[in-house]
C-alpha cells in the first residue's frame, strides 16, 4: 500500500479527498457547502437512521494542534446536535488519540472507527484507485515515490533536492499544459518547452521529471550549459531523463561556443530513437527565436517540432484560482493580510486581472514581498504589481538588441492592432531622424531578425486580410512599456520628436493629470505621463502632423473584419484633447482659425469630434463667431445620436434660439428615418425609445417632438406579438455552472482562515 502524507494537501483538497473517498466507500451523496463560516459543519450526509451526520475534516501537522482546534468544536457541535459525528485528519492517530477524541464528542461519535486518521485514508486510498489518481500531487509525493526519486542515481542533481520537490508540487496545479507537454515527450522522446518570462516553465520541466522518474526511468540528469557532459553520460541500458533549462541562456540568447547547435541536434537525433531516454528542454521564445536566426542548423532541422508553448491564455479561472490559492495557503499569512484577501471576495481582482501570471504571484507572496506593506495596503500593492510587472519583463527587456529594445517602444506608441509594414516605416524612419543621437541598423536583415527575437514574447503576429497584424504578446508587454517610456525622459522625447504617425502622440502619452481620472482601472489605459521638459516637442510635432496632413498606421475593428483608418484632423485633434487638455486649450489660441475652419468644413462622421473641439475652444470675448459656427453645424445632416451633445452645447452657451422650426422639423425626420430602418422587434423598439426620450428631455421647455413619437406609436403597434424564447431550464443550467465554479473558488479561499 502506498504511503501519503496527506499534509501535503491543501485545506480545500483535503476536505474534498475527505468527501470523495467517504462517498465512495459508503455509497452515498455528500454534501458540500458555500463560503463562509462553517459553523461547525465541513460536510454533511443522510445518517442510518434519517437525520444528519456532519463530517469534520482537519487538515494539522501533529495530534498537539490537531486536539487543541477539537477542543474548540466541542460546543458547535453540541448545538448543532447531530445524529452521528464524524472526523477525519491528515494527522496518524494512535488507538488512545482515538479514544481521546471519541470521549470529547461523546455521544456524537459513536465508534473510533468514526475518526479517520492518516492511516486510514491511506486504506481508502488503495481500496479506490480511481480517487488516487484523481489528486496527482498526493500520489506524487507519496513516501514510496519520492524514495524512488530520491535514491535513483542523482547524477548532477543539484536543484532537484526533497524539499524543492516537495515546494513545486505543493503549489503546481495540474492543467492541460501538463498532458500536452507529456504527450509531445512521449511522441517524440524530447519536448522544447517555451513561453514568456514568468508562465512556470521549468516547473512543468520539472513536473515531468518527477513523473517519469516515479515510473520507471532510473536516471535523472541536469545539464548545466556544457551538452558534452549529457553525451557523456549517455547509456544505453539505462533509463535517464536529461533536463537542459534556459539550455539558449536564461534572459538572452547567448553562443554557446563552436559546435553547439550541431552537439545538441546529435544529441537531440539520438535521443529521438531510443524509448528508453527522454530530454525536456526550456528557453524563452524570444530566445528561441534568436538561435534559430544564428544557427543555421537549427532552422534546416525544424526541432520545434517538438514545442509546447506555455501561454498563460490557456490557464482557466478554476486553474488561476487554484494557483493562487496554493500560493497563499503554503505562504502561512498572518491572518490580518487573509482577512483583507478574503475581504469582498478581493482575490478576485488577482484571478481576472489581465495581467495574471504565476512569476508575479510567486514573486510577491513565495518570495516575502508582502512584508514590505501592511496588511490594509496587502491587496492594493498585490494588485498594483500586477499591472505594473516590471519584475517580470524588465530583465529581458535590457538584456535585448538596442534595435529590438526600440523597436518594441516604438510598437507600444502605435495602437493595439499595428500592420508589420506600418511598424517597419516607423521603425525606418525613427532609425534614420534620430541619427547620430540614436544610432541603429535599420536594414532589412536587422529588421527581420528583430522580428524573429520579438516574435511569440514580446510580440504575436497573425494574418489578417491582406495585412500581418502586429499586438504586444499580452497586455503585461505593454502596460512594461508604457511605463518604461515614463521613466525615461530622453527616451520619450526622441519617440515623440521622432514619431511617423500622429496615433503615436494620442496612444501612448497624456499629462500627468489627465492618466489619473477617478475612474475604475477597467476603465482606464495606461499612458505615460508627459515629462514637462517633453512639451515644445509634443506641441512641434503636433502642429507638423496638422500641415502634412499623414498617413494613419489606427487599424478599426469592424463587423465584418478591421479596415485602415485614414487621417482626420478633428478626430486627431480630439484624440489630443482628450490626452491634452490643459494644453490644447493653451495651444487653440494660436491656431484658432485653423480649428474653427475645421469645424465649419467638416462631415457627419466626425460631428461628435468637431462638438467636443468646440467646447474645448474658449470663445468667452468672441460670442458672435461662436453663434455662427452653431448656426452652421445646425444646418448639417446630425448624427442622430449626436443631437443631445449638440442640443447641451446650444443651451449652455445662450444660443437656444438656434434650436428653431427648421431644426425640430430636421430632427424629427432624421428620428422617423432611424425608426423605419432600425425597428424590427418589441426590443429595438424600447432600445430606441429610451434614445428619443433622451433627446426630448434635452429640449428647451415648450419644444416637443409630437410627429416622430406618434410614429413611434405606430410602429409599436404594429410589431408582432413575439414567443417567449425564454428558456428557464437553460438559462438554469448555464447559470448554474458558472455559479458553480464561484461556490468552488469561495469555498476554497474561504478555508484560508484559521
Amino acid at each position: 500500500m502506498a504511503t501519503y502524507d496527506l499534509h501535503i494537501l491543501q485545506p480545500s483538497e483535503f476536505e474534498e479527498i475527505t468527501r470523495d473517498l467517504l462517498q465512495k466507500e459508503w455509497n452515498c451523496f455528500i454534501e458540500s457547502f458555500t463560503s463562509g463560516r462553517d459553523g461547525g459543519i465541513d460536510l454533511r450526509c443522510a445518517s442510518n437512521k434519517g437525520g444528519k451526520a456532519i463530517i469534520q475534516a482537519k487538515r494539522y501537522k501533529d495530534y498537539k494542534s490537531l486536539l487543541a482546534n477539537l477542543k474548540g468544536e466541542v460546543d458547535k457541535v453540541r448545538r448543532l446536535n447531530p445524529e452521528r459525528y464524524y472526523v477525519s485528519t491528515s494527522v496518524g492517530l494512535t488507538p488512545a488519540n482515538k479514544e481521546e477524541i471519541k470521549q470529547l464528542f461523546t455521544p456524537y461519535i459513536i465508534d473510533v472507527a468514526d475518526i479517520f486518521g492518516n492511516d486510514d485514508l491511506n486504506n481508502l486510498l488503495g481500496r479506490h484507485c480511481d480517487i488516487e489518481k484523481q489528486y496527482y500531487k498526493l500520489w506524487l509525493t507519496s513516501t514510496n515515490v519520492l524514495d524512488n526519486i530520491i535514491h535513483k542515481a542523482p547524477v548532477l542533481w543539484s536543484d532537484f533536492e526533497l524539499e524543492d520537490i516537495k515546494a513545486n508540487i505543493s503549489t503546481y496545479v495540474m492543467n492541460d499544459s501538463f498532458d500536452n507537454a507529456r504527450q509531445i515527450l512521449f511522441n517524440h522522446n524530447y519536448v522544447i518547452i517555451s513561453g514568456i518570462p514568468g508562465i512556470g516553465k521549468t516547473t512543468l520541466a520539472r513536473m515531468l521529471i518527477y513523473d517519469y522518474l516515479a515510473n520507471g526511468f532510473e536516471e535523472f540528469i541536469n545539464i548545466s550549459g556544457d551538452i558534452d557532459t549529457a553525451a557523456k553520460l549517455f547509456k544505453r541500458d539505462k533509463k535517464q531523463i536529461f533536463f537542459f533549462d534556459d539550455f539558449l541562456g536564461a534572459s538572452v540568447f547567448e553562443d554557446g561556443g563552436t559546435g553547439f547547435a550541431q552537439k545538441l541536434l546529435t544529441f537531440i537525433r539520438q535521443i529521438k530513437t531510443d524509448k528508453s531516454k527522454a530530454f525536456i528542454l526550456t528557453t524563452r521564445e524570444y530566445i528561441l527565436a534568436e538561435a534559430r536566426t544564428h544557427y543555421e542548423k537549427m532552422r534546416t532541422e525544424n526541432i520545434e517540432m517538438a514545442k509546447c508553448i506555455l501561454d498563460v491564455g490557456a490557464y482557466t479561472r478554476a486553474v488561476k484560482a487554484k494557483i493562487l490559492y496554493n500560493h497563499m495557503a503554503n505562504a502561512q499569512l498572518p491572518q490580518e493580510y487573509i482577512v483583507q484577501f478574503l475581504k469582498n471576495r478581493n482575490y478576485n481582482l488577482i484571478i481576472n486581472h489581465h495581467n495574471y501570471n504565476p512569476r508575479v504571484i510567486e514573486t510577491y507572496i513565495d518570495k516575502g514581498l508582502w512584508k514590505s506593506t501592511d496588511s490594509a495596503n496587502f491587496m492594493s500593492q498585490f494588485k498594483h504589481l500586477l499591472s505594473h510587472p516590471f519584475l517580470v519583463w524588465e530583465i529581458a527587456f535590457e538584456k535585448l538588441p538596442n534595435e529590438c529594445k526600440y523597436a518594441l517602444l516604438i510598437l507600444a506608441t502605435m495602437g493595439e492592432l499595428v500592420t508589420l509594414e506600418d511598424w517597419k516605416a516607423a521603425y525606418n524612419y525613427f532609425c534614420i531622424n534620430a541619427t547620430p543621437e540614436i544610432t541603429l541598423s535599420y536594414d532589412d536583415i536587422t529588421w527581420n531578425k528583430v522580428v524573429k527575437l520579438l516574435h511569440d514574447c514580446f510580440i504575436r503576429t497573425q494574418r489578417k486580410q491582406e495585412w500581418i497584424i502586429v499586438t504586444t504578446y499580452n497586455p503585461s508587454v505593454r502596460d512594461f512599456l508604457i511605463t518604461y517610456i515614463g521613466q525615461n525622459t530622453n527616451i520619450q522625447r526622441s519617440l515623440i520628436q521622432y514619431s511617423l504617425f500622429p496615433d503615436q502622440l494620442t496612444y501612448a502619452f497624456t499629462e500627468a493629470e489627465a492618466n489619473n481620472y477617478n475612474l475604475p482601472d477597467y476603465f482606464r489605459r495606461n499612458y505615460s505621463s508627459l515629462d514637462i521638459n517633453n512639451i515644445p516637442y509634443l506641441l512641434a510635432k503636433f502642429n507638423a502632423f496638422l500641415i502634412e496632413q499623414p498617413k494613419s498606421c489606427k487599424i478599426r475593428k469592424i463587423s465584418n473584419g478591421l479596415a485602415k483608418s485614414s487621417f482626420d484632423a478633428a478626430t486627431f485633434i480630439k484624440q489630443f484633447l482628450d490626452c491634452f487638455p490643459k494644453l490644447f486649450r493653451i495651444q487653440s489660441t494660436q491656431i484658432k482659425s485653423y480649428l474653427i475652419k475645421l469645424i465649419t468644413t467638416g462631415n457627419s462622421e466626425n460631428f461628435a469630434e468637431r462638438i467636443c473641439i468646440v467646447n474645448a475652444i474658449d470663445f468667452s470675448e468672441d460670442q458672435t463667431t461662436l453663434t455662427s459656427i452653431l448656426t452652421k453645424l445646425s444646418e448639417e445632416d446630425i448624427p442622430l445620436d449626436e443631437y443631445v451633445s449638440f442640443i447641451d452645447l446650444l443651451n449652455a452657451s445662450n444660443n437656444a434660439s438656434i434650436i428653431n422650426d427648421c431644426f425640430i422639423e430636421d430632427l424629427e425626420e432624421a428620428m422617423i428615418l432611424d425608426m423605419d430602418s432600425s425597428i424590427n422587434n418589441e426590443a429595438e423598439c424600447a432600445q430606441q425609445k429610451e434614445i428619443y426620450e433622451e433627446i426630448a428631455k434635452s429640449l428647451p421647455d415648450g419644444i416637443s417632438l409630437d410627429r416622430a413619437f406618434a410614429h413611434l406609436d405606430e410602429i409599436e403597434a404594429s410589431l408582432p406579438d413575439e414567443p417567449d424564447y425564454y428558456d428557464e431550464d437553460y438559462y438554469r443550467e448555464s447559470r448554474g455552472a458558472y455559479e458553480a465554479e464561484d461556490t468552488q473558488i469561495d469555498r476554497m479561499m474561504q478555508s484560508l482562515r484559521n
